[in-house]
């Protein structure tokens, strides 16, 4: 499966379809809680993940908002007392783990497989396993904070649970981590060469790589500190010692490795909704890349913090040539990315629709995001520690939320068989958008200010300047925007899926997309197609469109391609 240069289908030339494309149907399970628990099906499972991580993400806002309103007053802890430390890890770890990495598992366990033309995803029982064991390790990871464990804990076998469950919960996202990337790799659709694989499917191929290679890491140091804290002498710090050490993966570069699914999402929806072709499919496929290459951080977590119980990078770190030097050139890509973006909707005839809206606005924060990054590794400056993190984390974070909720609104017809109100959908989006710079914003400049993060430096005593308290009231309230966002999107799923007469039939295809998901119905059947548009570019769907007689024999182009 080389790379080559792709080459579109040209004007007028049709494309035939190919029947029983794909692997064996897999046989159709069982109905009501016995089919959902023994179900294989990739889309049950890919939206078990999406459901069960948008109901986690109440663990996120109700912790956000506990530091937000402790952050109100600097002078003294008000609120938390020495839980501060907690509910602030809570938060990240609840952010990340328990809803922004699932959410992109599960819509891309739906989604790939129909993108490269697939019948099943890869490893259908190990898919469904890595869900219940997800799903468990995150009630035992709340359970362990319940209990005073997790980092900086006092109970001693609440931080053994901690240590323990967040270990079977990274083991079981790098099963569906797995199950994804085979499936991308062994399982496309005749004529799909991996240089006209879908952007999104891509995207995923880079993301999980970084995963593959990161994640374990995390898992080693888990397990180190499980075996200090219940079987050695506290040499690596104790519970207050397992923050630091897991600091890298919210910080950069690992921090942009959460977002890569964000650009393949965004270069799936902005050239259906431009009416054109994706120019350069070859090179934005690069270009994410790129930028993935550029994301790899597990080598950053030798950097100890030294001052502060939860600092992501000691000072130290920004004296790397290399950590500077990606800080910065992460903003390449990204913007090779815009450019190519702009060209294709220059191209086309835009029309502007809530997944595009959604698209725009996590791109807006993903270039802040990646401008305040560089910013940070400036040495001068002096914001290792500080809040100006947490804001760069918002942004970078934020924008793959934003992302993958505009995936959403874009294949709720595949995952729902529902179509989402499109005046709803831009509300939300442009909700996300305002309370995501309002949630970040304020804090990068408290970090320019010397606020600290972390529950001994940035509330009870900490000398901050002037203006920090206000610059919190504001960040406080553009976490409440984002609520109000979140609520919308949720009632706006809620309400489609409650409607028994959704009115007009949605068709299997209601945007004119360009890739393989669309050629089936919405939603999808158990074996998710019958006879497949034959691949000849990366917009076999355009392809199809397009008159003229159709190529006989085999292709050349076939060869290669992943099982029939």
């Amino acid at each position: 499966m080389a790379m080559t240069d792709t080459t579109a289908a040209s004007a007028g030339a049709t494309v035939e379809r190919v029947p029983g494309t794909g692997p064996t149907p897999a046989p159709r399970s069982p109905g009501g809680l016995v089919g959902i628990l023994g179900n294989g099906d990739h889309k049950t499972i890919g939206r078990l993940f999406v459901t069960t991580s948008l109901l986690l993400l109440g663990v996120t806002g109700v912790t956000g908002a506990l530091v937000g309103v402790e952050r109100l007053d600097t002078s003294d802890v008000t609120v938390l007392d020495d839980s501060f430390l907690q509910v602030f890890t809570l938060h990240s770890v609840s952010g990340l783990f328990l809803f922004l990495l699932p959410l992109l598992l599960g819509i891309a366990l739906y989604v790939v497989p129909l993108q490269v033309g697939a019948r099943t995803i890869a490893f259908p029982r190990a898919a469904a396993a890595s869900f219940w064991v997800w799903l468990v390790s995150s009630a035992l990871v709340i359970a362990s904070y319940a209990m005073n464990g997790g980092p900086g804990g006092g109970d001693a076998e609440g931080v053994d649970l901690f240590t323990a469950s967040m270990a079977a919960l990274i083991v079981a996202l790098v099963v569906a981590t797995v199950c994804v990337l085979t499936t991308v790799l062994t399982l496309r659709a005749p004529g799909m060469r991996l240089d006209r694989t879908p952007l999104f499917s891509w995207s995923m191929l880079v993301a999980g790589t970084l995963w593959l290679l990161s994640l374990p890491v995390l898992f080693g140091l888990l397990v180190l500190h499980y075996l200090d804290t219940r079987y050695g002498a506290g040499l690596l710090g104790g519970s207050a010692g397992i923050y630091p050490r897991m600091g890298w993966m919210f910080g950069q570069p690992q921090i942009y490795s959460f977002a890569i699914p964000a650009l393949g999402i965004i270069a799936d929806i902005v050239p259906v909704f431009a009416r054109s072709r994706q120019r350069f499919h070859v090179a934005v496929m690069g270009l994410i890349a790129l930028a993935g290459a550029f994301s790899f951080g597990a080598w950053t977590f030798i950097q100890v913090a030294s001052d502060g119980p939860v600092q992501v990078a000691s000072p130290d770190l920004v004296e790397e040539v290399l950590y500077v030097a990606m800080a910065f050139a992460i903003v390449a890509p990204l913007l090779g990315l815009v450019g190519a973006w702009t060209d294709t909707v220059r191209r086309g005839r835009a029309r502007l629709e809530s997944p595009l809206v959604f698209a725009v606005a996590a791109l807006v924060m993903l270039l802040a995001g990646a401008g305040a990054g560089a910013i940070a590794v400036i040495g001068p400056l002096d914001l290792a520690g500080s809040t100006f993190a947490t804001g760069q984390q918002h942004y970078v974070l934020g924008a793959a939320a934003i992302a993958a909720i505009g995936g959403l609104h874009y294949w709720a017809p595949k995952l729902f068989g529902r179509t989402l109100s499109e005046g709803a959908g831009m509300f939300s989006a442009l909700l996300l958008l305002g309370g995501g710079v309002a949630l970040a914003l304020p804090d990068l400049l408290s970090g320019l200010l010397d606020q600290k993060r972390g529950s001994f430096e940035s509330v009870g005593g900490g000398l901050v300047r002037d203006g920090v308290e206000t610059l919190n009231v504001v960040s406080l309230l553009g976490g409440g925007l984002l609520v109000v966002g979140v609520v919308v999107f949720a009632a706006n799923l809620v309400g489609a899926l409650a409607r028994r007469n959704p009115g007009t039939p949605i068709g299997d295809d209601p945007w004119q997309g360009q890739t393989l998901e669309w050629a089936t119905t919405s939603p999808p059947p158990t074996a998710n197609f019958g006879d497949l548009p034959r691949v000849r570019s990366p917009h076999p769907l355009l392809d199809l469109a397009e008159p003229g007689p159709a190529p006989a024999g085999p292709h050349p182009d076939d060869i290669g391609a992943g099982p029939r």
